[in-house]
Formats: structure tokens, sequence, C-alpha cells
């Protein structure tokens, strides 16, 4: 493992621990028969269906995709605080905090505070941001105890979810209504004012089921740094079994968040990014009509509605030479309302063919005052028609082949096909062979940036206006060719899973912008132009500019020989290719790409039914594109414990505890922000 440079002695160290640790309780009950037998809707015959990769349920040995499977058990084990800290658990994947309190989760880097590549969807409904594009991690309305499953595409799938699943897609499944069954009253505390109480009840009318989640949250963040956050989050699930083959799922939420912000970069008060509170909700309201039929059919109509609000308003007053005292009135208000609507038919016309097919509409309209140059709002159109097809020609060859077509009103009209062939050497080996092509569509802030400086001096009279960025509109949109070799093997009595994937990923168009130096673009003062300026780094223009070719590996392993024990490994290397580019792109493009990521947890449940976890996480150096600082390597060690009591019939007590230790001052995306030694103790009661 020298590939790993200077985390070589940790990481061996921490490997081989976890390796001789569960080999010793592997031993102890290789005499026994696996007694607990695995009743999931998520499994046939010991191996995990995934739902994902091409919209048909299948074997995770017959999925053409790299597929990392995380269910309750690992989250739980895992001991995370959010729901982005989860995907530390996934090979090649990488977790930041921009500015302390709003996270990033990249994936193969090639990002900024904005990880554009990395699509996500939660029971079918895209929470994808039209604004910036990426995840808003921090205002989607879900807590983690309602997830029931999450698949990571480690890869591009844009012929199953269409453009900006351009590196890799997060599908998130919520428990079913009745999974709870009972009342839980959970709280947690921890070191920097973290504070967590939960409210989680559900019940049962006839075929009717329902649960209701509400939460609070207060967190500090890091320490030293104005980053603290309030959140107050609700959210709603009914299910509902209209006939034996119709059913009906309807899930609300609803986000409040405040985070505190300012530029970290100033000692001293940045008028245009001072101290302040900006103020989110975020709004969903989701249906899903699912119908089956005696002739193996499956018809899904899915219906959503999303409404997000940040409010953020600046006022300054400073000095500006030659003009004495200004005042700036910055709105960096942003808004979008989505209403997006899908219908999927699943169909077996033979015994060695599955197809899936469907089309869906979106709409987004979205304003952002400073960026775009107007408090108007601006529409996107999105309609797409997809289908993927899975052929048996022998007992031993799948081939998948899947497209999707987009049009945008944006960027036009786009295809992403995708061609695999699967080898089953054996029902519990199988070697797969992938040929894609995906697309990330540009968001309308994108195509239409025009953001001013604008400044009133005191008192009013004089207002003087400085262009800062533009786009040059008629962006085409990122893509991406993607390669891949994959093997993936069932072990030991399928309690052992080992799955490789070898890949080549060749980006073009990369959107991005350049400093303009040249004196083209005009200040004015009251409208009349005040003369050339020589912008230097001051003036950004957004235009198609990178290409990248990304290559390397990934590994990770899963062994569960049993209830009380676990193994998750995930290893990922990545070798960026940046082509002829100037030497500082070449920089940034390479930096952003971190060589290595590696996680490793491992835990194992007593007789006296206390559990017990550990989980080591390393990320390779790197900086975020644009936004970021120089970073890492990042390592961090956390160490969770719980015990869960029967206080009485029907009625439980839960004990956790947990660390997360900073084995280095780890910088998190910005140098100001450094990972802190943090400890947390939770109880949570159930009644049922």
């Amino acid at each position: 493992m020298s590939y790993l440079k200077d985390s070589t002695g940790r990481i061996q160290l921490a490997l081989i621990l976890c390796v001789l640790f569960n080999s010793f309780i592997a031993s102890a009950f290789a005499a026994e028969k696996l007694d607990d037998a695995i009743d999931d809707p998520f499994f046939i015959n010991d191996v995990p269906i995934v739902l994902s990769a091409t919209r048909l349920a299948q074997p995770q040995t017959e999925a053409p995709a790299a597929v990392t499977i995380i269910d309750r058990e690992l989250i739980k084990l895992s001991g995370a605080k959010s729901i982005a800290e989860i995907f530390r658990l996934v090979p090649g994947m990488h977790v930041g905090y921009f500015r302390g309190n709003r996270a990033v989760v990249g994936y193969q880097g090639l990002s900024s505070e904005y990880p554009q590549g990395v699509q996500v969807l939660i029971d079918g409904r895209s929470v994808y941001s039209p604004l910036f594009g990426g995840v808003d991690w921090s205002n989607i309305p879900l807590v983690m105890e309602d997830i029931e499953r999450i698949e990571v595409i480690r890869g591009p799938n844009g012929s199953s979810f269409g453009s900006n699943a351009f590196q890799s897609v997060i599908n998130i499944t919520t428990s079913h209504a009745v999974q709870l069954n009972g009342l839980q009253l959970k709280t947690t505390v921890g070191e920097r004012g973290y504070q967590r109480t939960l409210l989680r009840g559900s019940d049962s009318i006839g075929d009717l089921d329902y649960r209701i989640s509400a939460s609070h949250i207060d967190d500090n963040g890091y320490r030293n740094n104005d980053d603290d956050s309030r959140q107050d989050l609700f959210s709603a699930r009914v299910d509902y079994q209209l006939t034996p083959k119709d059913s009906l799922q309807l899930n609300v939420g609803a986000v409040n968040t405040l985070n505190q912000t300012r530029n970290p970069d100033d000692s001293e008060i940045d008028p245009f990014d001072p101290l302040r509170q900006v103020d989110e909700s975020n709004y969903s309201l989701h249906g899903k009509w699912e119908h089956s039929t005696n002739d193996r059919q499956h018809f899904t109509t899915q219906a959503s509605y999303t409404r997000h609000l940040s409010k953020d308003k600046v006022s300054s007053v400073f000095n500006v030479d030659g003009f004495g005292d200004v005042v700036f009135n910055g709105d960096y208000t942003a808004y979008y309302d989505r209403y997006d609507v899908e219908f999927e038919h699943q169909l077996q016309p033979l015994d060695q063919l599955r197809v899936s097919w469907g089309l869906g509409s979106r709409n987004d309209r979205v304003m952002q005052p400073i960026w775009m140059g107007s408090a108007k709002k601006f529409d996107n159109s999105i309609q797409r028609v997809f289908s993927n097809v899975e052929w048996r020609p022998s007992t031993t060859f799948i081939v998948n082949a899947g497209a999707l077509w987009e049009h945008s009103q944006l960027s036009g009209d786009h295809l992403s096909p995708r061609l695999a062939v699967n080898y089953l050497l054996t029902p519990e080996h199988s070697f797969r062979m992938i040929r894609s092509r995906a697309i990330r569509a540009p968001v309308l802030v994108e195509e239409n940036f025009t953001a001013d400086v604008v400044l009133e001096t005191v008192p009013p009279g004089t207002v003087l206006t400085i262009p800062y960025l533009r786009s040059e509109g008629g962006l085409d949109p990122e893509t991406v060719d993607s390669y891949e070799l994959g093997y993936h093997g069932l072990f030991i009595n399928k309690t052992l899973t080992l799955d490789l994937k070898l890949f080549r990923n060749e980006y073009d168009k990369l959107i991005d912008t350049t400093d303009i130096d040249t004196p083209i673009y005009l200040s004015s003062v009251n409208g009349d132009p005040l003369g050339a300026i020589d912008a230097g780094n001051e003036f950004k223009l957004f235009n198609n500019l990178r290409y990248a070719n990304v290559n390397g590996y990934e590994i990770e392993i899963n062994y569960r020989p049993d209830k009380k024990n676990l193994l998750h490994v995930g290893y990922a290397y990545n070798h960026t290719d940046v082509g002829k580019l100037s030497n500082n792109d070449i920089k940034n493009i390479l930096s952003s790409v971190p060589d290595d990521v590696f996680n490793i947890l491992a835990s194992h449940t007593f007789d006296n039914k206390i559990w017990l976890s550990s989980a080591f996480y390393y990320t390779g150096s790197m900086e975020y594109l644009d936004s970021g600082n120089p970073q890492g390597p990042m390592r961090r060690l956390d160490i969770n414990a719980g015990k869960s009591f029967k206080v009485a019939a029907k009625q439980s007590l839960d004990i956790n505890v947990g660390l997360q230790l900073a084995l280095d001052k780890n910088k998190d995306f910005l140098k100001q922000f450094n990972l802190d030694n943090r400890a947390f103790i939770e109880a949570s009661y159930t009644f049922e």
C-alpha cells in the first residue's frame, strides 16, 4: 500500500488490526450455522438487489454498475451525525464543509463548493438544485432515522437518470411508514454546543400507514469560526394500499435552517460578505402511485413539487477613494420552485428479456438577483424519454443497453447511452464491461451570470457600477465518456463480497471561469462610462474551458459472517491527466482530484448486546475548484459504542456514545476551518 504515501503506516495498521479482529471473531463463530436468515425485500438468496443501476431490480452480481449499498445497520454503526457524513463510507467520495456548515459531497473531484456531478434522489424524487447545481444537504427535509437504504452508483448513469447523473448517483430509499410502528424520542448532545432532538411516530388505520418525524438541531460548528447553525425539520410519509395491486405513497417535508456566515479570509469586515444569518427554507410534496399486473408488468407514476427560498440581503457603508462613503446593498436571495412528473413502465415480454421505459417532464423557475442581474424569475423546462433493456442470450451472459434522450429549453437535445455486458462465471462471481456517456447540463445561473457591484454615494447622487462576473451564454453541457471493467464476487457462504473496478473517465467541455485582464469591460458612473478598467483577477467570464481524463481503480469489501460482526473497506485511486492547458489550469484540475480515498469500519456486538465500532477515514490532499484552499491529507478516526435496554414490555432504551478524532489538524475546504475532536452521547426511547 505504498501509494498511500505519508499515511501508509496508519492505514496499514488500521487495516491489519481490523482484519485480525474480524478474523478472530469469524473463527469463534466458524462452527456455528448462520441462524439469522436474511428477511429483507432487498435480498434474493442472500444476494443484495440493486434497484437504480437500470431501474430494473437486479442482483448486485448482475448489475451493470459498481454499486455501494448502505443499510440502516451500517448507518448506525458509522455514528454519522448528518446524512452527508454517511458517504465517507463510499470508495472515491470525499466530504467537506464549505464555511463549516454547508456539506459538500463529491466524487472523483473536479468539483467546487457545488459538486455538480452527483445526482441525488429520495424515493425517486431528484433533489439536485437548479440554483448553482449540486445538492444542498443542509436543507433536505429528511432525517437519517427514516432512511431504509442507500444505493450509490459509482460512475455516470445518464441512461437511467439523465443530465447531472454525471459522476455518480445517490438513491435514498426511506422506510415504509409501518416499519417504526410506535413512538421514538431521541436526544443527542455533543461538544461545540451540538444538540439534537428527534420525535418520530407511526400508526396504521386499516390499509393506511403513516409516519411523522420532527427534529431540532443547534450546532456551534468549528472552533473559533462564525458558522453556527440551527435547523427545524418536519417530514411525513403516508402509504395506502388501494388494492392488492395498487399502492400510493405520499411524502411531505419542510425544513428551515439558519446558517451563520461571513467571508473568513478577512480579519476585518468584508462589506460585500459581512457576518450575518442566512435564513433558508425548503418545502416538498411528492406522490407516487404503483400498479402491478398479473402478466409481470409494473407501472409507476410520480409527481412532485419543491420550493426553496434563501433570504440573504446585505447592506454596508465603507469608503472608496475618489467617491467618499458609499453604500452597498446586495441581494443574495435565491429562490426556486420545481414541478416534476414521471411515468415508468416495466415489462417482461420474454423470459430472456426485461424492459423499462418511461418519460418525464420537469420545470424549474429560478430567481437570483445579484448573480443574474435581475429580480425576475428565469425558467428552464426539461423533457426526457428513457429506456433500459436487459437481455439474457444465455445463462452466463447478460446484456444491458439503455439510453435517455433529453430536451432542455436551456441547452437543447442530448442523448445519454450505455452498453454493458455481464459475464457470470458462476451465480456468485461476475465480470462486467461498461461503456457509457453522460452529460452535466448547465444551470440557469451559469447561462445568465450578470453580476455587477453597484455602489451609491452618501449622500445619494452618484452610482458606481463595476462589472464582476459574466457568462458568454450558449454554454454546452459538460460531457463524460466512461469506460469500466469490473468484478463482483461472493465468498465464504456469501458472507463476504468483493467488488473491483477499473475505469477511465474522459471529461470534456468542463464549465469554469477565466480571468479577464484586458480592458474590454467598462465601469460606469450614473450610467456613463468611467473608462476602461484592467480587471486583472477581479473580472471573471464563464465558458466551456476545461477537459480532463481520470483513470484509476476502486476496491470495496464487505464481510458479515453473522449479525454480530461487520467489516467494511473501501479504497479508490485516481490518476488525472489534463492535457495541454496552462500551468495554472493544470494545477487547478490536478489538485481538485484526490489521489487516494480510503475508509474502513469494523464492528462487533457482544453477548450482552453492547456494540462497538471503529472507523478510519482518509482523503488525500486536494483543493476544491475556484472556492477552496489546499487541504489534506485528511485523517479521522471514529469510535462508537452503544447498548439497548429492555425497559418494559414493548419499550426499549438505546444509549450510544461516539468520538470523532482528528488525527491531524485537517483543513476542511477552507484554511480557516480545521477538524475538531468531538464527543457525542445519544439516548433513544422507543414505545411500540
